[in-house]
């Protein structure tokens, strides 16, 4: 192909003006910047729980004193620390460290009341040899006579015996219960009335007939001598363990667990109006009071069973003076 001086002029031309050379074309597309992403959070810091600290052992006893036989010793020391009465563990600290130490009728003064940590637990030598002594002063009982109907006595008649039978089973299956204490120690009297028939009198019953043999014990409670239809409260918080309107020796019983191996039992009821597991306020009523069971006449017959919490023997419960145990005061342990 020729190509003239014009054309070739006008192919430069259009080389160098690409406007003029045909159809634009679309202008490339240029993308946006991106916009800046936040920055990464850090994940929160969450702290660690402290780890429970157990509470430093103080390594000490402290006991109220003087104590009375037939009493009880309260004491102060580390909670959940056992506790044993010359040489043999009966308590446990509670919560709040108190420890309660029930008293025979013999007890011999001085008592002295140390730890008992197992061989294999490690304690300090301290603690291993801490021994704390409490005066026991001596009681003075009276002894008396009653004379009674053979059948008050002692069951005469296979009914009789049979009755008696299946109220002992029922009182044995009762004090295995242990219920946890719902109050600070402090009791009260369960009825007004003045008090008659004292605790730890010998007690000698005399047949009015020749139908059967007399007998000698211990009067194990406190009489309080009001008619029957007079109200019965509890002498502090408990659990009812045994309710029972008709046991061959007590009559229309409660049995109120107190707690730190103590029982409450209220006699010769003639009414109960509460039942085996109810959770009792202090001064909450129990029934009312008659003359069921082994009496003479009304009145209420009211006692406290001490139990070796450690012990699965109950042959080791002892009965307490429900006077003394009125009385009782805690004991304070100054921090360490």
């Amino acid at each position: 192909m020729r190509w003239g001086l014009a054309g070739v002029l006008f192919v430069l031309a259009s080389c160098a003006n690409p406007s003029q050379a045909g159809p634009e074309e679309p202008a490339p597309q240029v993308a946006a910047p991106a916009a800046e992403l936040p920055a990464p959070v850090p994940p929160p810091v969450i702290a660690e729980a402290p780890k429970p600290v157990a509470p430093a052992l103080t390594n000490a006893i402290a006991c109220a004193d003087p104590a009375t036989q037939g009493g009880a010793i309260v004491c102060k020391t580390d909670p959940g620390t056992t506790l044993a009465l010359d040489g043999k563990p009966i308590a446990v600290a509670d919560a709040q460290g108190i420890a309660l130490i029930g008293l025979t009728r013999s007890q011999a003064s001085p008592a002295v009341i140390s730890f008992f940590d197992p061989l294999d637990v490690p304690v300090s030598i301290d603690r291993r040899s801490f021994r704390t002594e409490v005066r026991i002063d001596p009681r003075s009982d009276t002894v008396s006579k009653f004379e009674m109907e053979c059948t008050r006595i002692a069951p005469q008649s296979p009914e009789d015996k049979r009755k008696a039978e299946v109220s002992w089973v029922k009182k044995d299956k009762a004090l295995q219960i242990f219920s946890p204490p719902l109050a600070p120690l402090a009791l009260v009297k369960p009825a007004n009335g003045a008090y008659s028939s004292p605790f730890g009198a010998t007690r000698t019953y005399v047949p009015k007939t020749k139908d059967c043999e007399g007998s000698t014990s211990v009067h194990n409670g406190q009489d309080i001598a009001i008619g029957t239809g007079t109200e019965i409260r509890a002498p502090m918080a408990g659990t009812v363990i045994l309710a029972d309107p008709d046991l061959f020796y007590e009559g229309g019983c409660v049995f109120l667990d107190l707690g730190r191996g103590l029982v409450s039992v209220t006699m010769h009821m003639s009414r109960v109006d509460v039942k085996a597991g109810d959770r009792i306020e202090q001064g909450q009523l129990l029934g009312l009071s008659g003359s069921t069971g082994r009496v003479t006449g009304p009145h209420l017959h009211w006692a406290i069973k001490y139990r070796n919490v450690l012990s699965d023997d109950r042959g080791t419960d002892i009965w307490l003076d429900p006077v003394l145990m009125l009385q009782l005061q805690g004991p304070m342990l100054a921090a360490p």
